[in-house]
Order: structure tokens, then C-alpha cells, then sequence
């Protein structure tokens, strides 16, 4: 889609609003001045149009793992904004350019320049672009966010109905068994779990692997009896015997280079170039055209479903470059074609198994697009195992993701003090809640305080999926001190607003909620939680 916008502003003072990302440092959003970025050249003496423009782009199947696919452009003296975001979950490409007093936007999925795409069309045939979409308000960036929150629930709509809101998951990854589960560790974390209020329990990476380094081996999915001698379903069964839902984690596209399935998977089920296997840190990549890779993850999750789960995390840890050129006009339609159907066939999940949550990662937050997201449950918002430095992406994920799918780790552990416990709790509750550590190990003081915390999310998730994100001190900073973030009513303050589709070392953060106890405001010197 290309556009001309905010026709009659002055170019110059324009503000961009643009978010780089990485793994563990998303959501970085920053204001930038239009003319610091695209400067006027004369184009009225010159008679040329402008050679000149600023380039955003993707890299590979990470479509967030450079910039978020989501962007702002704001007339500041009038108010009038225009939001941008990109339904794909590969290679796009964003550019602006400025022509004398005229702005253009260019929104595209795959470029050749940028992803080496390239699809050839014969007569009689025709080609479907990726989706994206404007969101366009007179209440500056902040109502053109809330016309894209507003948006974003229309897109999750199934059969007329909103989404509900996510459940309490305790993941027993993050800063707690990380990859090493085991069915001695589980038989103290779950009842744990459950105390703390949580709703799912799902078990993260290493349960499908003898080996402590299980990074190349992966792709059968089936259970350690090195870690789980009993069997991984007596595990499972004590998670529902304490009233929650089993999970389990799963990297579906990932196939190690040690595992069986490289010999028992024919050679086409792999992604190739110049009929040669795509390898990428000791592992191979599923292509999602060919049948019988589809056909292989179906068996695999319908086995999952098999044990009794009801949650299912799909993870995708790295990319493989421009793509496949294996039945395909170009490595990036190769890519392309791969990234539609694995989006639909993750759609396609809660659907074939019904009741199944969803939870949607790739390293954390590198894939926190709508293709996906339009029907995931929930999004990992990053990898960040620094409980001091997560409110920057806790607070500033709304912008791309909806609240109420906006998984923030809250990971209190049993060495911490009180506030430190305080703190990281209430970094998840900018989002959905999503808990991990030692609480097993947590004495009864620090078990009430993680669990006032469950309690304030869940009295809070009511509201969760009507509420407005909102920044009442503006975007958080990598290195704010404060850090602000709220939800309101869905209703803009002022204007009017459409949508259409063609860190800190100490950072103290603040949320529109209620206070948990105790009251820990009374240091000025150490990080702190304070309602607003």
C-alpha cells in the first residue's frame, strides 16, 4: 500500500514514532523528528523527484526481530496521526520519502532488494499481497494505538465473539528449571504453583530430551524417561490433580541435525536452496508447502493432545536467511509461501483440538505480528531474564500487542527481599500474568505476596480485553527512572478515529491498578511499584 498523509502539515516537525527491536530489548520505542530522518532537498528546482527515504525492514520468518511492524506518524500541531501495521509473519519492508510538501508511506511484504522475492505471474494469474493496515486519528499517536487495540480484537473475533482473556500460566522456564525439567523438580514446583493461584502449568523446554544440551536433537518430541522415569503423563496427571491445566512446550519447525527425524523425513520436507538443506546452528527448518512435514507436526500434536495437555507454547528460535527456492520463483517466495501456511496452520490449532490455548514465541517477542497473533492466546513478550529492566517492554508492549495477550514474565525467586518480589510481580501485570520461579522454594510471607498478586490479575481480567492501553507520561525509555503505563475505558478522550485495512538501572514503575501489599513506597533509592 502506498499513501500520501497529513496533507497541508509541516513536513519537517513531523513526528515519527518507530520501535527497534532484538532479542531481550524489544519494544524500544522512540520519537524521532521527520526532517532529523528525511531532510527537503528542493525538489521544486531540481525537477527530480527525491532518490532519498528511510527503510525499515524485516529479516527472514523474525518479523519483529529488527523493528517492530508497527509505526506512527503525527502532525503535532493538529493532532492528526496515522498508524501503521504489518499482518505478516516473514520478510516487509516500510519506507517514507518526502517530496516537496508531500509525505508518502509505502507499506509492502517481501521486496526483492530487502528479502530476494520475486513471484512471476502468467496470464490469468494473480497474486494476494500480505495484509496491512492505517489507523488514522485527529488524538494524536495515543488514538491511533487504541484504533489499532480496537482493531487488533476485531481480528480475534471468532464466529462473532470476542477472545477471553487468557489464563494464570506458572511456565517453569524462566529462572527456574530452564530447559532441565525433571519428574522429581516438578513433584515440588506444581503444588507450588497451584498455591500461587496459578491456572496452567506448563512445562518449557527439555522434556522431550535425554540430554542436557538438547539443542540439536530436537524433533521427535517425545518423552525423556531419563527425566521422567514414572512417564511424562503421571506428571501431567498431578498437574490436573491439583486444578490446573497441563502444558507443554514445543519448537514445532526446528529438526536437529542429531535426530532421527533427519533420516525418517524425506528430503523435501526440509527447507532447501540450490537443492541443498538450509543449515542453521546445527539445525534444520520444516518447509510448512510440503505435505508431508504438515502431516508429520500433525501427528506430533495430536500425540501431545494425546497426553492430556490443554496448553501448547510454540517457540521459534532462529531463521534461515531469504528462504527456500525449491518450487518457488525466488527464495523469498519461497519464504512467503512457507510463512502463510505456517500462520494458517497455527490457526488452525484451538480449532482441530478444541479448547487448546495457544501461546505464540519466538525467542521471546521476534514474532509479535498479527498473522500470528490473530489467533494465538497470548504473545512472550522477550527472553529478558533481568526482572529490573523488563518494565521498558512490559509497559511499551501494548503498542504492538493487545494487553490481554501480552505475556510478561514475572519470575520472583525465594532469595529475593520483598520489594524485589513486588516489583517483578507487578511488571507482568501490565499484561496478561505469567509467572515462573522457585515459589516452591518461597517461605509463607513471600508465598502471599506472588499470590496477592495473582489475585490483583485476576480481579483485573474482567476488563482486561475492553480496556485501552494508555501512556499517561508517554512511551518508557530504556533508561527511565519512572515508568508509567494504564489501561481506560474504551472511548477516546477526544476526536475522532478510524481504521481500514488495505533500561533502567533502578527504574521505578507504575501502573493503573491496585496496591499490593505491603506498601513498599518508602525508599526513594530502590526500585519501586506505586499505583497511579
Amino acid at each position: 500500500m502506498c499513501a500520501s498523509l497529513l496533507s497541508g502539515a509541516e513536513l519537517d516537525d513531523l513526528d515519527l514514532l518507530i520501535a527497534p527491536s532484538a532479542w531481550m530489548a524489544e519494544q524500544r520505542w522512540t520519537h524521532r523528528r521527520l526532517s532529523d530522518l528525511l531532510v527537503a532537498v528542493g525538489t521544486e528546482l531540481h525537477g527530480e523527484s527525491p532518490r532519498d527515504r528511510l527503510v525499515l525492514s524485516s529479516e527472514s520468518g523474525w518479523s519483529s526481530g529488527r523493528w517492530e511492524p508497527v509505526g506512527f506518524i503525527t502532525d503535532q500541531a493538529s493532532g492528526h496521526a496515522v498508524g501503521w501495521q504489518i499482518e505478516h509473519n516473514g520478510g516487509w519492508t516500510v519506507e517514507l520519502a518526502r517530496c516537496s510538501s508531500t509525505l508518502g508511506l509505502c507499506l509492502f511484504g517481501p521486496t526483492d532488494l530487502q528479502h530476494h522475492w520475486m513471484h512471476q505471474l502468467n496470464p490469468g494469474e494473480n497474486f494476494t499481497t500480505p495484509t496491512v493496515t492505517l489507523a488514522v486519528s485527529d488524538d494524536n499517536w495515543q488514538g491511533a494505538a487504541a484504533e489499532l487495540t480496537t482493531y487488533r480484537r476485531v481480528l480475534r473475533r471468532i464466529d462473532g465473539h470476542d477472545a477471553a482473556a487468557a489464563p494464570i500460566v506458572f511456565n517453569d522456564y524462566m529462572n527456574t528449571l530452564m530447559a532441565d525439567p525433571t519428574e522429581e523438580k516438578q513433584a515440588t514446583l506444581i503444588p507450588a504453583a497451584a498455591a500461587a493461584g496459578a491456572e496452567v502449568y506448563c512445562i518449557d523446554a527439555g522434556w522431550h530430551s535425554d540430554n542436557a544440551d538438547w539443542w540439536d536433537d530436537v524433533g521427535r518430541w517425545e518423552p525423556s524417561p531419563r527425566r521422567f522415569p514414572g512417564g511424562l503423563r503421571h506428571t501431567l496427571d498431578l498437574i490436573v490433580a491439583y486444578g490446573m491445566t497441563p502444558g507443554l512446550w514445543i519448537e514445532p519447525l526446528a529438526v536437529g541435525l542429531h535426530s532421527p527425524l533427519v533420516n525418517d523425513l524425506p528430503p523435501e520436507a526440509f527447507m532447501r536452496r540450490a537443492g541443498v538443506p538450509i543449515v542453521e546452528q546445527n539445525r534444520l527448518r520444516l518447509d510448512m508447502r510440503n505435505p508431508q512435514a504438515r502431516a508429520h507436526l500433525n501427528a506430533v500434536i495430536d500425540r501431545m493432545i494425546g497426553y492430556g495437555i490443554g496448553y501448547l507454547k510454540i517457540d521459534d528460535n532462529f531463521s534461515v536467511g531469504s528462504g527456500p527456492d525449491e518450487d518457488a520463483d525466488s527464495p523469498g517466495d519461497g519464504l512467503l509461501g512457507h510463512c502463510r501456511i505456517w500462520a494458517s496452520w497455527l490457526a488452525d490449532l484451538p480449532l482441530r483440538h478444541r479448547g487448546l490455548i495457544v501461546e505464540n514465541c519466538a525467542s521471546g517477542g521476534m514474532t509479535t505480528d498479527y498473522a500470528l497473533l490473530a489467533r494465538a492466546a497470548i504473545q512472550s513478550t522477550s527472553d529478558l531474564q533481568d526482572p529490573v529492566r523488563y518494565p521498558p517492554i512490559a509497559a511499551n508492549s501494548p503498542m504492538t500487542v493487545l494487553p490481554e495477550q501480552a505475556a510478561n514474565w514475572a519470575y520472583p525467586q525465594p532469595d529475593m527481599d520483598d520489594e524485589q518480589i513486588v516489583f517483578t510481580v507487578t511488571t507482568s501485570l501490565a499484561g496478561t500474568f505469567y509467572l515462573s520461579g522457585h515459589v516452591d522454594h518461597m517461605n509463607a510471607h513471600q508465598m502471599a505476596l506472588v499470590k496477592s498478586g495473582v489475585e490483583v490479575a485476576k480481579a483485573l481480567r474482567s476488563d482486561l480485553t475492553s480496556q485501552l492501553p494508555w501512556w499517561p507520561n508517554g512511551l518508557a525509555s530504556w533508561d527511565d527512572e519512572w515508568i508509567v503505563t494504564g489501561r481506560r475505558k474504551n472511548r477516546l478522550a477526544t476526536g475522532r478515529s478510524s481504521f481500514g485495512t488495505a533500561p533502567a538501572t533502578n527504574p521505578r514503575f507504575s501502573t493503573c491498578q491496585p496496591s499490593l501489599e505491603p506498601d513498599l513506597n518508602r525508599s526513594t533509592h530502590q526500585p519501586r511499584w506505586s499505583p497511579i
